[in-house]
C-alpha cells in the first residue's frame, strides 16, 4: 500500500472529559519538516508525565465508566481505510481484519470501525459496523476524529495496521485515557508519526499474523509482541477429491512484489497460467500482458471470491511467487506478512509452491505440503510445478497433507488466541 505524498489534517484535536479538558493536540501542517517533533514533543510529554502518575488514568476510568468486565470486553476492531461507500475488501489486510471481528463475537462484543466521508452505523452479516468521519487525501491512510473512541468506552482498542495517522494517534489516545491500545502489522499503511516520534512505546500489545512480521518491528517492543497464526474458513474451504485441470494458479493484487512476472517466465508457452487479483499497479499489468505474449496466461481482475474458490479447486498448483526485490529494483521488505493464499489452497487439497519471503516458509512445510524456493528464481519455480504436475501421486499426497496440516489455523483458532492475549493484557493492569 502507498503511503500519502502529503498529510494535512484539519484538526487532530479532542479532549477528555475530566475536571478540565486536556488538549492533546490541535494542529495544521501541510509538511513533513521538523514542526511536527516541535509541535508533538510537548504532548508527548504530558503522557509520559501521566504515565507515572496512576492515579491520572484511574480517574479518567473512573470518569468514563470504563472498567473493564471480568469475561466479555468491549472491544473496537479498527481497519484503517476509509470507504467512501460499502465495505470493499480489496487487500488481504482489511480481509483479515474482518475474519478476526467476526470470530471474536464468540469472546467479546465486538465493534468493527472504519471511516469514511461522514459517521454512520450499520450491521455488516451479524458484526456491529461504524464508520467514523476522516479527511485526508490517501484511502489508506486516513486522518481521523477521535471522539468517538472517547465516547464509547472500549476495553481495547485493536488496531489492523502499524504505520498509519490512525494508529498514531490511537496511540497517544488510547495512553492519555487509559485504554489499552492492540496493534496487528497486516502490511502496507502509510506516513505517519510512529515511527520518527516513536510512538509504539505507547502500544501495549503486538499481536503479530506471522513470525516474520513480529521481527520488522522495533526490537524494543518484541518482549510484548506475540504470533497468533492462521486465518481460514475452514467450512468454506473444504478438501476436494474432484478432477484438477492443468494449470497453475496465482492469487493476489497485481503488484511488482507479487512476482507474476517470474511465473510467467517459468511457464513459458507449455504451461497454462491464472491470475485472479485487481489490478493495483497499471505499469506492472501491462508490463505482464506484453510478457505473457505467446504464452498461455489468463488475467481475472474481477474474479469474486466463489470465483476463486472454484479455481482453487481445480488447478493442479497453487503458486506465491512474491519477492522482496522487484523487477525494476524496487524494495519490499514487508512483503507477504501471511500468505493467506497458501493456506486457502492447501485446505481444498491443492499444492503449493511459494517463495521464502515472509510469513509464507511458516505455514508451507517444504516437500510436505509443497514446496519452497528462493525469490526472483523461474527456473526454479519451473521445476517445482512440472514435478508436482507430472507426478500425480507426489501432488495428491502433498494435497491431502496439506488440508490436514491447516486444520489449525481455524479464525476460531486465531480469534481464541487473540481473545487470551486481551484477558492477559487487562489481567495485568
Amino acid at each position: 500500500m502507498a503511503g500519502a505524498e502529503g498529510f494535512e489534517p484539519s484538526a487532530l484535536g479532542f479532549g477528555v472529559p475530566c475536571q478540565r479538558s486536556i488538549v492533546v493536540g490541535r494542529v495544521r501542517h501541510r509538511t513533513w519538516g521538523a514542526g511536527w517533533s516541535r509541535r508533538w514533543s510537548a504532548p508527548l510529554a504530558a503522557i509520559e508525565r501521566r504515565r507515572s502518575c496512576p492515579s491520572f488514568t484511574i480517574v479518567v476510568r473512573t470518569l468514563l465508566n470504563d472498567a473493564p468486565q471480568a469475561a466479555r470486553f468491549q472491544v473496537a476492531i479498527v481497519m484503517p481505510t476509509y470507504f467512501a461507500g460499502p465495505l470493499d475488501f480489496i487487500g488481504g489486510g482489511d480481509r483479515y481484519a474482518f475474519r478476526v471481528a467476526q470470530a471474536l463475537r464468540a469472546h467479546h462484543d465486538v465493534t468493527l470501525v472504519t471511516f469514511g466521508p461522514t459517521y454512520s452505523e450499520q450491521t455488516v452479516e451479524g458484526l456491529r459496523h461504524v464508520v467514523v468521519k476522516a479527511g485526508g487525501a490517501d484511502p489508506e491512510n486516513p486522518i481521523p476524529r477521535l471522539g468517538f473512541f472517547v465516547r464509547r468506552r472500549f476495553d481495547i482498542i485493536h488496531v489492523y495496521q502499524f504505520r498509519c495517522a490512525v494508529t498514531s494517534m490511537l496511540a497517544a489516545l488510547g495512553r492519555l485515557v487509559g485504554t489499552p491500545i492492540v496493534v496487528s502489522d497486516v502490511g502496507g499503511g502509510g506516513r505517519s508519526l510512529m515511527l520518527h516520534l516513536r510512538l509504539y512505546r505507547l502500544i501495549q500489545r503486538f499481536v503479530c499474523i506471522s513470525d516474520f512480521s513480529r521481527t520488522i518491528l522495533p526490537r524494543s517492543v518484541w518482549p510484548r509482541a506475540v504470533a497468533v497464526k492462521g486465518g481460514l474458513d475452514l467450512e468454506r474451504f473444504q478438501p476436494h477429491a474432484g478432477p484438477r485441470r492443468r494449470r497453475v494458479l496465482q492469487v493476489g493484487r497485481i503488484m511488482p512484489h507479487k512476482g507474476i512476472n517470474y511465473l510467467i517466465e517459468a511457464a513459458r508457452s507449455d504451461i497454462p497460467v491464472v491470475v485472479a487479483g485487481r489490478v493495483k499497479d497499471p505499469a506492472y499489468f501491462a508490463y505482464l500482458r506484453e510478457l505473457s505474449r505467446g504464452c498461455d496466461v489468463t488475467f481475472l481482475t474481477d474474479a469474486d471470491d466463489e470465483e476463486i474458490l472454484e479455481l482453487y479447486r481445480t488447478s493442479a498448483v497453487t503458486v506465491g511467487a512474491s519477492v522482496y526485490r522487484d523487477l525494476w529494483g524496487g524494495t519490499w521488505p514487508m512483503s507477504e506478512l501471511l500468505g493467506l493464499t497458501m493456506l486457502e489452497s492447501m485446505a481444498v487439497g491443492t499444492p503449493v509452491v511459494c517463495t521464502r519471503v515472509g510469513g509464507m516458509p511458516e505455514y508451507v512445510v517444504d516437500g510436505k505440503v509443497g514446496f519452497v524456493i528462493e525469490p526472483n528464481d523461474s527456473q526454479a519455480l519451473r521445476m517445482k510445478i512440472l514435478q508436482l504436475m507430472s507426478d500425480e501421486p507426489l501432488a495428491t499426497k502433498m494435497g491431502n497433507a496439506g488440508s490436514a496440516h491447516v486444520q489449525q489455523f481455524s479464525w476460531q483458532a486465531v480469534a481464541d488466541g487473540v481473545s487470551a492475549e486481551y484477558s492477559r493484557l487487562l489481567n495485568a493492569r
